[in-house]
């Protein structure tokens, strides 16, 4: 379920940065007005959350007991046993308290994940019973107590500046320092690699590559190769392999190293695409596995 949710999270990020005012204003108007119809957790799970539209939103119907089982789990351990929300619940029937697993603080990626995380559970307060045209206060919060992030309305997004092509920087070549907007990137060492998960599902192959990170910026940096993108020659994209791959917190001027891993087709030559999350400035790497 947690997986599930998620995944959710970015498609969710889109959908409302895109629909702005509108979508607020269609579950006013249609609402579900009984908890007889309400949608249980078991449907969500069927939802293809990928391709929803708001006629499909427009059935999403939670009870309150449904509600505060989304809420509870959000903080289950994800499928590699980590824990990123040591507790989500309603202090009130408007007020929704997050608390994060870690005592990083006004770190950039705990705001940006708190960000992202209000308008997932804010979407889904106002396809529930409890919503009564009121938007809910949502907080966030470290294990120090320390707020993140407090908000009684929505966040608004540019939408003219989120739906325009961030800067194309062109194409390189491994062992090449690539700079994306502050975060210098060196790719190198492609191979298939035999290591496997015993929970995925096994893969055609499993590509890997060693990944070089320095933050050139003057604020922590959160990297995760989960944020490269692959295509495969059939420009497929590729999924993303649990295995140890590198996720660090990067202090300004310092560096970090390790690999990605991704289940691919088998199916080169590979293109790999970075995107900066805030400037969406985008690299582009071709990887051949001899």
């Amino acid at each position: 379920m947690k997986k599930l949710l998620f995944g959710s999270m970015l498609v969710l990020l889109f959908i409302l940065t895109a629909c702005g005012g509108e979508e607020a204003t269609k579950v006013k108007e249609e609402k579900k007005a009984s908890a007889a119809e309400t949608t249980s957790v078991s449907e969500l799970e069927e939802m293809d959350w990928e391709n929803m539209t708001e006629k499909d939103w427009d059935k999403v119907n939670l009870s309150k007991k449904d509600f505060k089982k989304l809420l509870d789990a959000m903080s289950e351990p994800d499928e590699d046993g980590e824990i990123a929300i040591s507790s989500a619940k309603l202090s009130n029937d408007d007020t929704i308290e997050v608390e994060f697993n870690n005592s990083d603080g006004d770190t950039l990626e705990n705001g940006m994940t708190a960000a992202i995380m209000d308008a997932f559970f804010r979407q889904f307060y106002k396809h529930s019973v409890y919503y009564n045209e009121k938007e809910p206060t949502i907080v966030f919060t470290d294990l120090t107590g320390f707020t993140i992030m407090e908000n009684d309305k929505p966040i608004e997004y540019d939408e003219e500046n989120a739906s325009s092509d961030g800067e194309d920087l062109g194409e390189f070549k491994l062992d090449e320092k690539v700079d994306v907007a502050g975060t210098i990137i060196t790719l190198s060492n492609p191979a298939y690699t035999d290591e496997r998960n015993e929970y995925e599902e096994e893969p055609a192959e499993v590509l890997s590559f060693d990944v070089a990170v320095q933050n050139a910026t003057d604020e922590d940096l959160y990297f995760d190769t989960y944020d490269f993108q692959v295509y495969d020659a059939d420009g497929t994209l590729m999924e993303t392999y649990a295995l140890d791959y590198l996720t660090a917190d990067i202090k300004p001027g310092k560096n970090t190293s390790g690999k990605g891993f991704y289940a691919v087709s088998g199916k080169g030559p590979y293109e790999v695409y970075y995107t900066d999350f805030v400037t969406d400035a985008t690299a582009k790497w071709t990887i051949e596995v001899k």
